[in-house]
């Protein structure tokens, strides 16, 4: 049993991407790991809170209640969380944004490499409506979950005169919103291999709709137990409708890493990387 301020369910994450693809930190209490029924349960009520945008209707503040529960049996680890909002309105803002949610995630993992000896594997598939869609799916409102990529039109709302500042909750009740994962990790004694693929579709009430997919590969390869030469790929596809006027674009990203590490035979060991990247953007129109 736990109670209070906590990191919760952060443990789904892609390191690679640092991608947290659930995140439901913030105030509450729960029950970890409960045995029952054949599997292992987590349950939690958990209040976040958004306090960084001064133009909220009620004042600087809202909060969101979020009751979350897990069940992991074997392979699989199935995952739901409901929310409510008591206010989720904006001066000068007309719009009835949803006070209300709701989310599923689905996790299945691999101790093998897609079904080839060795490594590891994930396959997860997240679904998601009103206060379950956008920025807002597999997340409650943390700073992670603010920058992380989701809604591309909730990216275009952000305020650049006054800093980076998504609107998390700006959703509608009918907003949905799908998200599939496919990672893993590969490991021979030359090279390693670390691919991810990621691909989420946003459907939005009051019309259109965008989506964006992505894929990136880390091929690190072991020179001794000092040094290795850590290399990464990365492609991204974005696609905006927003009344009938297309956005987006592509972008593609290379790196090269030479990393030194420093084995000090206590817990993790220390990194120093020398970090090479290219990034070209061709954007048909600006997202923002």
């Amino acid at each position: 049993m736990w109670g209070g301020l906590r990191y919760y369910d952060r443990e789904n994450y892609i390191w690679t991407t640092d991608y947290f693809y659930t995140d439901y930190s913030g105030t509450g209490v729960g029950i970890k790991a409960m045995e029952m029924a054949g599997g292992k349960w987590d349950f939690a009520y958990i209040n976040s809170n958004d306090t960084s945008h001064s133009d909220r209707a009620n004042g600087t503040e809202a909060t969101m209640h979020t009751l979350h529960t897990s069940a992991l049996y074997g392979a699989w680890d199935m995952e739901i969380a409901l929310k409510q909002m008591p206010s989720n309105e904006f001066t000068g803002d007309n719009k009835q944004y949803a006070t209300k949610g709701a989310e599923g995630t689905v996790i299945y993992s691999r101790d093998d490499f897609f079904f080839m000896p060795g490594g590891f594997s994930k396959f997860i598939a997240q679904a998601g409506r009103g206060l379950g869609s956008g920025d807002l799916l597999g997340a409650n409102l943390t700073n992670t979950a603010m920058y992380r990529k989701g809604s591309l039109y909730q990216k275009t709302l952000q305020d650049t005169a006054d800093g980076y500042k998504p609107y998390q909750s700006k959703v509608m009740e009918g907003d949905q919103s799908y998200r599939l994962f496919l990672w893993g990790g590969w490991y021979g004694a030359n090279i390693h291999l670390l691919p991810t693929l990621s691909y989420q579709y946003n459907d939005y009430e009051l019309g259109g709709h965008d989506s964006w997919y992505a894929a990136s590969l880390r091929p690190v390869f072991p020179i001794n137990e000092f040094f290795s030469i850590q290399t990464e790929v990365g492609y991204v596809k974005n696609n905006l409708i927003i009344d009938n006027v297309e956005r987006g674009g592509t972008s593609h990203k290379v790196s090269i890493v030479p990393t030194f590490t420093v084995n000090t035979g206590m817990g993790p060991s220390p990194e120093i990387r020398i970090l090479t990247t290219y990034v070209d953007h061709n954007l048909n129109h600006p997202l923002i």
